[in-house]
């Protein structure tokens, strides 16, 4: 089965670049939907940094699959046009986890941000995707193509819906679903920085660390932020996001948000 459909976040995002065992390199270009009041939203930057992750960690365990378990962004400094580009590395393949290393760069090549990813190792059968298209060892191509541009809000394209100050309900949808059925986990994330964002009053979110609990179910998914440190110039937010139907975490983040 191809993933990600034709209607799907990810082919809208159009990420594009190239994917090995050793370096996972790729590109997003920055439209009017993936801004805030600063800059490239965090939370489509997160996705930018997982969909590259993943993709030098199932080269790197290929027949395996593998599963996002955490996820650390931190932003250097706004990126407002033009595109940004993220390389990733192995730090470790190990026998039940993947540790993956990411530098982002804006179009003049100068260091915008840097992340960190650690991924559980899975049975190549826990997927509905094409386990063939990673067991080439040579660089890879890769690129989502079919999409719209995203110039509508994020958020709203994804259909997260505010319900309240650092609250907000998303849907489990095929549109932001990933190759297990369940939320992507890149979405998750933006769900995280948009509560965070709203718990603070506003602001824009530039540090990002999340941990996947377990897999959303049917959903909806609901996220609740509470600003536990007010600084001067920033808050430190952390966010739970549970799953609506089973009422079980799924997913707990801390996000700083400047003004």
């Amino acid at each position: 089965m191809s993933y990600p459909p034709p209607h799907h976040l990810l082919r809208d995002l159009g990420f594009r670049g190239t994917h090995s065992p050793e370096v996972a390199r790729n590109t997003l270009e920055i439209t009017a939907g993936l801004l805030d009041s600063k800059g490239a939203r965090l939370g489509a930057l997160a996705t930018l940094v997982d969909v590259s992750g993943a993709g030098v960690a199932l080269h790197a365990v290929a027949p395996d699959w593998i599963a996002t378990a955490d996820l650390q962004l931190h932003l250097i400094r706004p990126v407002t046009s033009g595109t940004v580009s993220v390389e990733c590395r192995p730090l470790r393949v190990g026998a039940g986890r993947v540790v993956i290393d990411a530098t982002l760069t804006d179009e003049n090549n100068g260091i915008c941000g840097t992340g960190r990813m650690a991924f559980s190792r899975l049975p190549g059968s826990a997927t509905t995707a094409s386990v063939e298209q990673v067991t080439n060892p040579e660089p890879t191509p890769y690129s989502l193509d079919g999409g719209t541009a995203v110039i509508r809000p994020l958020v709203e394209l994804c259909g997260i819906e505010p319900v309240g100050p650092g609250q907000a309900l998303l849907p489990k949808t095929p549109y932001v679903q990933n190759s297990f059925g369940t939320v992507n986990g890149g979405v998750l994330a933006l769900a995280a920085e948009s509560a965070a964002v709203s718990a603070c009053g506003g602001g824009h979110a530039r540090d990002l660390q999340i941990h996947y609990l377990e897999q959303i179910g049917d959903g909806p998914v609901a996220i609740t932020a509470e600003v536990v440190r007010d600084g001067e110039n920033s808050r430190l937010c952390t966010v739970r996001i549970e799953d609506r139907s089973s009422g079980r975490l799924a997913a707990i983040a801390d996000v700083i948000v400047s003004d």
